[in-house]
């Protein structure tokens, strides 16, 4: 008699996890083909030859093979994801928290013939966390190898830069409860590290750098990316924090820290400060690149040059140096160096 109720027992779990497992994965696939379709309509489609779950008993294994995803702007820049085989696997108990693996991939922005951007990486994993309730982005976090592209009027005839691997941290906070200072809320945190990363090839001669970014954005709500979501969101005091921005390349080394919103013609507007170690070799690799022989060029080698002299020939501290946006232009010290552009138009 225990016998039989202990096989009727066991039976019955193995039926309704079965039961579970194949729910959950029916629900997995209808979210997705949900939120699909409604992003059709924000331009946003999704392209692929098949798709597949597997996985059972212990896992949802979701892939899609040849994904395409197609972003249209409008009048603005097409963009295009491709990749050959991309797979989500969670637990079916916790599908809001899964990790994804990449055979790789490309991104495209502009047209085919004549793209302005062309990206590549090789194989890749995210770990990616939903809100449990409204389903909403938390954080993710992505590892990216092998990592190179290009930019230009016709990408594909351009240069390709390139970087071994990139880790990319990104978050939204939770919404603090009360709000004790004059600072606007945190709605996103971004965390950037690329490891052997070309260093300007044109000018430092394929030198790797390692690279460290860490940004935060404030403001009343997360903005779109659009005129009017931007203005509105630079117009109720959201600002851009960079914590820390740093490079390091053998003895060169780079900081910068500070804040950016935009004016009113959605230009970069904000002030930076930093330090700079190594400033004469620095300045004997660029004093050999035609780029820096003609203005503006010529300018900031000539700064470049005078905190040389300040620090002398060994340079064993840090030079500090301070860098602004404004009117339109990206000033280093009081040099004009760039003309900056609209971040949307």
């Amino acid at each position: 008699m225990r016998l039989k109720l202990l096989i009727s027992t066991v039976l019955f779990l193995i039926l309704s996890y079965s039961f579970f497992w194949y729910y959950m994965a029916g629900e997995l696939e209808d979210t997705i083909e949900i939120w699909a379709d409604e992003q059709k309509s924000k331009g946003l489609s999704f392209q692929y030859e098949e798709s597949e779950i597997s996985g059972f008993p212990y896992r949802l294994e979701f892939s899609f093979k040849n994904l395409k995803i197609i972003k249209t702007n409008g009048n603005r820049l097409p963009i295009l994801f491709t990749s050959p085989r991309i797979t989500w696997i969670a637990f079916p108990w916790r599908i809001t928290h899964g990790v994804i693996f990449s055979e790789g991939g490309g991104l495209r922005i502009g047209r085919r013939r004549y793209p302005e951007m062309l990206v590549g990486f090789g194989k890749s994993r995210a770990s990616v966390v939903l809100d449990p309730v409204m389903g909403k982005f938390q954080r993710a976090s992505f590892v990216l190898e092998g990592v190179t592209w290009a930019t230009g009027e016709n990408a594909r005839e351009g240069k390709q830069s390139r970087v071994r691997q990139v880790k990319l941290h990104i978050m939204r906070p939770a919404p603090p409860a009360q709000v004790h200072d004059m600072e606007l809320p945190v709605q996103m945190k971004l965390y950037l590290e690329a490891d052997d990363f070309d260093l300007m090839p044109d000018v430092f001669d394929n030198r790797m750098a390692q690279i460290t970014i860490d940004l935060q954005l404030h403001g009343e709500e997360l903005p779109d990316y659009s005129t009017g979501g931007l203005s509105l969101w630079r117009d109720y005091g959201g600002t851009l924090a960079v914590k820390n921005f740093e490079i390091t390349s053998g003895k060169m080394h780079m900081e910068l820290g500070g804040e950016v919103t935009l004016d009113q013609d959605l230009k970069p507007l904000g002030a930076f400060s930093g330090k700079l170690a190594s400033v004469p070799q620095i300045t004997a690799i660029l004093s050999a690149n035609p780029t820096f022989q003609q203005e503006p060029g010529r300018l900031v080698l000539q700064e470049l040059n005078s905190m040389g002299r300040l620090a002398g020939n060994e340079d064993k501290e840090a030079r500090d140096f301070a860098v602004s946006l404004q009117n339109g232009l990206l000033y280093l010290g009081s040099i004009a160096t760039w003309e900056l552009a609209p971040v949307v138009e």
